[in-house]
């Protein structure tokens, strides 16, 4: 299988990254023990009892100029030649 390797449109810069940002209301039950059902003998954040996600968004960020693209454009701005065209 062939490698592509893309570069970005500003800087012409080769390291790229597909990021994912995502938010979440972390809820804990309140009982008697520690907070959440899960959380028995001490409380550990990672031991929640409902995550509920309130927003994310993708992108692809150049590491050297810091450029970010929104996801929903990447079908479009990779052309056959592996250059992001914006």
């Amino acid at each position: 299988m062939e490698s592509k390797n893309y570069t970005c449109p500003v800087c012409k810069g080769k390291d790229l990254f597909l990021k994912h940002e995502a938010s979440y209301i972390y809820s804990y039950v309140l009982d008697s023990d520690a907070p959440g059902i899960k959380n028995t003998e001490i409380f550990s954040p990672f031991l929640y009892d409902r995550r509920d996600q309130t927003s994310s968004y993708e992108y692809v960020e150049c590491n050297s100029c810091k450029t970010k693209f929104p996801c929903d454009l990447l079908q479009k701005a990779i052309d056959d030649t592996g250059q992001m065209t914006m």
